[in-house]
């Protein structure tokens, strides 16, 4: 209770020190129209409104962050699921807000839609900003879906933002408005947006399947279909390589075929991920299918010798990493042989990782063989 009430007193320190218009209404509707009428009673020929929601974990949106060893940097938005990476605390945003620019020319519709960390001082580029408040879910992602509905005819960028908006909300209609406007006939790139926001660790079995719709209707437009396996490749899962598999040998699109391949390379069913690419890198007919397989082969080895464990940044860490690229300059039949000694047995995991990555760059047969007997442990 005294952190929740904590939590609040530090949001409205930052409204008010931001300075903020804060405007009453029953609904969040009826704010948005007192906010319009204040504006036009000032002569603002534009302002924002914004409003608080509910925000899902994992997230960090609007940050500048560096954590205090140099090994972790975020900037700008950045999103996650825990099972790629755990934030840190103090990395993920959860006091966030809905900020519309409008136009009081235009009836105060948005001609911008931005979502900001409230926890950060902004100039919001010179506009006055009408506080709504904290909206519901209901109110919130009704308002976004009609704007990225509405929106699209006029400015496909305007959609494709009010689509992010709704996908970082805490509220399991989300995947539903989602699947909606991933179905409708908004430009493809708006679409895009809404598929790829419903990828993730764990999604249900109608989201599996209306991906896996996508992603392989021929006549749907191929950057929703890209869109819908990258999803897809998210759940990490048994299920997600067999899809993987299935549509990577079923496609004709070289650019499918080279997403599936990548998806099914970060799939955590390891042994299963390493036979797929090892079989493309091996057997594929296009040659530079089987080129993008060993380069991945090189990167699953390459973590694989991390062992899951942050990569060092020290500089004496660096240099022997550059000293391993410089290495690789030379010909072949020198390089290889002396990379794969260093990835047997250098003492640092990182530099064995580069080692790993540069051998999978080469055609080189000694390379690919030892990849295979890496990655197959």
């Amino acid at each position: 209770m005294i952190l929740t009430l904590l939590a609040v007193f530090l949001l409205a320190l930052g409204q008010a020190e931001q300075r903020f218009t804060p405007v009453e209404g029953a609904t969040l509707q009826a704010k948005q129209e007192a906010a319009a009428r204040a504006a036009a009673s000032a002569g603002q020929a534009r302002y924002w409104t914004a409003y608080a929601f509910d925000v899902r974990p994992g997230v960090a949106v609007d940050v500048d962050y560096v954590s205090d060893d140099g090994s972790f940097a975020v900037q700008g938005t950045w999103a996650t699921d825990s099972s790629v990476f755990r934030l840190d605390p103090s990395v993920e945003t959860r006091s966030l807000g809905v900020f519309l620019l409008r136009d009081s020319q235009a009836g105060g519709s948005p001609v911008r839609v931005e979502v900001y960390n409230l926890a950060r001082r902004h100039e919001y580029s010179g506009y006055p900003v009408y506080w709504l408040g904290r909206a519901s879910n209901e109110e919130s992602l009704a308002a976004l879906r009609q704007l990225a509905e509405s929106g699209g005819a006029r400015s496909t960028e305007l959609a494709a933002d009010a689509v992010g908006a709704i996908a970082l909300h805490d509220d399991r209609r989300v995947a539903e408005v989602l699947g909606a406007l991933a179905r409708s006939r908004l430009p493809s790139d708006v679409r895009a947006r809404a598929v790829r926001a419903l990828g993730g660790p764990r999604p249900e079995p109608q989201t599996r399947e209306l991906l896996a719709q996508l992603a392989r209707d021929e006549r749907e437009a191929q950057d929703v279909r890209r869109a819908a396996l990258s999803a897809y490749a998210r759940a990490r899962d048994a299920q997600a390589l067999t899809f993987l598999q299935g549509l990577y040998d079923s496609v004709q699109s070289g650019d499918l075929k080279r997403s599936a391949l990548a998806g099914a390379a970060r799939n955590e069913n390891r042994a299963g991920a390493a036979a797929f690419v090892i079989r493309v890198a091996s057997t594929d007919e296009d040659g530079e299918l089987r080129k993008q397989a060993r380069h991945l082969l090189g990167e699953m080895a390459g973590e694989q010798a991390l062992g899951g464990a942050a990569p060092r940044t020290d500089a004496d860490t660096e240099l022997q990493k550059h000293a391993v690229v410089a290495v690789s300059k030379r010909p072949a039949a020198e390089w290889v042989p002396l990379l794969i000694g260093v990835a047997r047995t250098h003492q640092k995991p990182e530099v064995r990782r580069q080692a790993l990555v540069i051998l999978g760059r080469t055609d080189d047969p000694a390379a690919f063989e030892f990849l295979k007997s890496v990655v197959a442990k």
